[in-house]
């Protein structure tokens, strides 16, 4: 929402459906994009990501080309804007990837190295990638503003959140790393 800035009326592509990806989907809602497409591995979390705003999803444990998908099926030649949340260098690539001539793709997730042919894969189309680090954002007045969306319905981040007890810690992690729930806290209850 602060370095990106998605027109109205364009398509953004997000792979990853954990906490920032689904915050992302949130975002493009706000924004406007007309074509939100989730890419994620667990079909709840796919679910949720339509709930929250997607208007199209992938599994990527069923779909053998995520990024045709896109190109041909999805958008008509490419994305404007694709957002990795995942650090997997190779949904980066597939992030570039799916942008069209002049498209965006947003690193947000911890990669290490990815290896790409500048020619082909960047400069050839025009097109940008770019890191962002903790959105691009003034704290102290973006945090406000995401809670001023939160309370009009239009960011509901607390469909992310699942509590746990303090003592069911392992439970809250299993839950988190299988993917059950998107993102446990645990509570310190006296």
């Amino acid at each position: 929402m602060n370095r990106l800035c998605p027109k109205f009326g364009s398509s953004i592509a997000v792979y990853g459906c954990g906490t920032v990806g689904m915050s992302a989907i949130m975002a493009a809602k706000i924004a406007g994009c007309a074509k939100i497409i989730a890419v994620g591995g667990n079909p709840k979390s796919l679910e949720l990501a339509k709930e929250l705003g997607a208007t199209h999803t992938i599994n990527r444990k069923e779909t053998d080309d995520i990024v045709g998908t896109i190109r041909n099926e999805i958008t008509n030649g490419g994305c404007d804007y694709a957002i990795d949340t995942t650090g997997v260098a190779d949904f980066v690539k597939k992030a570039l990837a799916c942008v069209r001539f002049m498209g965006t793709a947003v690193v947000l997730g911890a990669t290490g190295d990815v290896t790409i042919n500048i020619q082909n894969e960047l400069m050839g189309d025009a097109k940008s990638l770019i890191g962002i680090v903790e959105g691009d954002s003034i704290p102290k007045l973006f945090i406000p503003k995401l809670l001023d969306y939160y309370k009009r319905g239009m960011f509901p981040f607390d469909r992310l959140i699942q509590f746990y007890p303090f003592e069911q810690i392992n439970e809250a992690f299993e839950e988190s790393h299988s993917g059950k729930c998107i993102k446990a806290v645990l509570r310190m209850d006296k």
